[in-house]
């Protein structure tokens, strides 16, 4: 990255035909506001004309981006953007990684882990447009938010996750798999991950004398992270602690988490009345903050296509 800067703030960016006009201040101000904000003399601005039409430049390609995959810009600069700083009356560039960069790099990471984590190839099959007409009748203001959360939600919105409880076969899995197929369709980094296969998973890395912070880091950081059937698997010290880890640092990190479960978060990691652990209170108390709660139920629609032989 440095010898990035260097070459930009050295002078040696692209430079213009020689019968081409060099722009005078007032073009630099009319088209970089911050000029004048910065209350930058105008003798400061034609000493940086070079650096500051390369800037334009770069800055006229990064409006015209459509995603990472198609970045128009050169070489080492892909995946970069500029920005425009100000010290003591002087003027610089500073590059840095672009927010397309990043949601790529984020989108990466979690295909890595989306055939270990819990992920079946018919999940894609549960849609807003197959979800149990019943149910989106009986709970229109779950559908607005999911709906709108699944079409507009952007990385780095601090919008809160929806914690789904009741019995089976109500449509809690269904609507959070319509929720993470629509992001994924336009996107957006999500990952879905049963709660058993979570522990299986790193189970599975510890016997064979591997590294968990690489999958920890994932559940951690995903930009959306949906976990079905949570808290319901076989609790441990050990798996409390991981889970309060990826809890801990999405709710510290504003990211939205969706949650399914059989159980209200008050009822979750209790057996005969108490807590398994001294951290199920505080994990408890974050799950409470970071998402709305709903309870579904209703009749078992997998009774209603029970096919018999009798």
């Amino acid at each position: 990255m440095q010898h990035i800067k260097n070459l930009l703030q050295g002078g040696l960016a692209r430079r213009l035909p020689e019968q081409t006009p060099v722009p005078d201040a007032a073009y630099f101000r009319e088209r970089i506001p911050e000029l004048d904000e910065w209350q930058i003399r105008d003798e400061v601005i034609e000493q940086n004309r070079l650096m500051l039409m390369e800037y334009l430049r770069q800055a006229r390609i990064c409006a015209r981006c459509t995603g990472f995959a198609t970045c128009g810009k050169e070489g080492d600069m892909q995946g970069f953007e500029q920005a425009l700083e100000s010290y003591g009356g002087r003027l610089s560039v500073g590059v840095r990684r672009c927010q397309p960069y990043l949601n790529d790099l984020s989108r990466r990471r979690l295909e890595r882990w989306l055939k270990i984590s819990g992920a079946l190839p018919h999940d894609k099959a549960f849609r807003f447009s197959n979800f149990p007409v019943e149910q989106r009748r009986k709970y229109p203001a779950l559908m607005k938010y999911a709906e709108d959360f699944a079409n507009r939600f952007e990385v780095g919105q601090a919008v809160k996750g929806v914690y789904l409880f009741g019995p089976p076969g109500v449509g809690k899995t269904h609507l959070m798999l319509a929720v993470v197929n629509r992001l994924h369709e336009r996107g957006i980094p999500c990952l879905f991950v049963r709660s058993d296969s979570i522990f299986d998973k790193m189970r599975s890395i510890i016997a064979d004398s591997g590294d968990l912070d690489p999958l920890l880091e994932a559940y951690a950081t995903a930009p959306v992270l949906a976990i079905d059937e949570f808290a319901q698997e076989r609790a441990n010290e050990f798996t409390l602690e991981k889970l309060f880890r990826i809890i801990n640092h999405r709710f510290h990190s504003k990211l939205p988490t969706w949650f399914t479960s059989n159980y209200a978060v008050p009822e979750i990691y209790r057996r005969n009345g108490a807590d398994l652990l001294d951290s199920v209170g505080p994990l408890r108390s974050r799950i409470m903050e970071m998402a709305k709660h709903v309870k579904m139920d209703g009749e078992d629609y997998r009774l209603r296509n029970l096919e018999s032989l009798s």
